[in-house]
């Protein structure tokens, strides 16, 4: 797979004012725990694409457990028959990948070059749209700088997993074959594994390497996986699994002879009476972001806003244009 940077040279990352300001300020960029983006339900579209293509393995399984045990037929029939057991088992195999993912899953998201050069100076309407009511901001970064702090962030934090990925629409199934496949291959050696009659076979034959592939597998396939209604965004986003460092995990690096590195930790911002958990990524005293530009999206106060970008940021390289787009308010 290529690195997102050798198909988009810039970003657009779409904010609030609030958020433009904490952004300047921190020099950081907040990846929102998934559970609390406006349609978290996107990480769980893929569990139905996953259940119909770990079936046919999870069936194959049981044929050769009633090969190789027929009595076994007895217990099936009395649970509702193969096609019914089989069925269930895939489902609860599926679910628990989704909650061994427990709720560290962060994400940032942006949104490709476009191929109008008139959408990449004047930002997406609908973007607009989304932060209408208090005026929003299109924050334009160098793609290749950010995947080399996402290299450094990766060094100094513990990360279970962290990267950089473009997305893969409902509707684009050759997409889905081509770049998924791999990882839907590692899924289903998991699934064989999972589903053999003897459990003490399965503790024995999945070392923790295995573990962390299957896991690693999964996590790229539901964060990647998105609904063809969003397509026109192109996004891009940034995924970060913040380890949790608890007596488990510095137990196994004392066996394994690491050393841990630091925590991240999890901050919260209010927003509509609750708490959205975050986590700053680059939140380094030495490192400002990489923003080439700030495209100020439409707003009554539209040109007093860019006059102020340009006094506060007068001292760095940054552009600061204002969106063609009209606004309606």
């Amino acid at each position: 797979m290529k690195y997102i940077s050798e198909i988009y040279k810039k970003l657009y990352h779409y904010t609030t004012y609030e958020g433009l300001q904490g952004i300047l300020q921190t020099q950081s960029l907040w990846a929102t725990n998934y559970k609390f983006l406006n349609d978290y339900s996107e990480i769980i579209l893929f569990r139905n694409k996953l259940i119909s293509y770990v079936l046919p393995y999870a069936r194959k399984a049981y044929e050769r457990l009633l090969i190789d045990s027929p009595h076994v037929k007895e217990d099936l029939d009395r649970l509702g028959g193969l096609d019914h057991v089989v069925k269930h088992d895939t489902e609860v195999f599926v679910d628990s990948q989704y909650r061994a993912t427990g709720d560290e899953i962060y994400i940032v998201s942006f949104c490709g070059v476009h191929k109008n050069p008139l959408v990449n100076n004047n930002g997406l309407l609908s973007q607009w749209r989304g932060y209408g009511t208090g005026g929003g901001f299109a924050i334009v970064f160098d793609t290749k700088k950010l995947e080399d702090m996402l290299e450094t962030e990766s060094q100094k934090y513990e990360y279970s997993s962290g990267y950089f990925t473009d997305l893969i629409y409902s509707n684009d199934e050759n997409k889905l074959k081509a770049e998924l496949s791999d990882n839907l291959e590692i899924i289903a050696e998991d699934v064989k594994t999972f589903f053999r009659k003897d459990i003490k076979d399965v503790l024995e034959r999945k070392d923790k390497g295995d573990i962390f592939k299957a896991y690693s597998a999964f996590v790229h396939c539901i964060s990647r996986y998105k609904h063809f209604g969003f397509s026109e965004e192109d996004e891009v986003r940034i995924v970060a699994l913040p380890a949790v460092i608890n007596n488990d995990l510095m137990r196994l690096a004392d066996a394994e002879g690491t050393t841990l590195k630091l925590e991240k930790e999890r901050k919260f911002r209010k927003q509509n009476d609750q708490y959205i958990p975050y986590i700053e990524l680059f939140d380094s005293i030495d490192i400002d972001l990489p923003i080439e530009k700030i495209i100020v999206g439409p707003h009554k106060e539209q040109k007093r806003r860019a006059a102020a970008l340009r006094i506060l940021l007068s001292k760095t390289n940054i552009e600061i244009t204002c969106s063609e787009i009209p606004y309606v308010g």
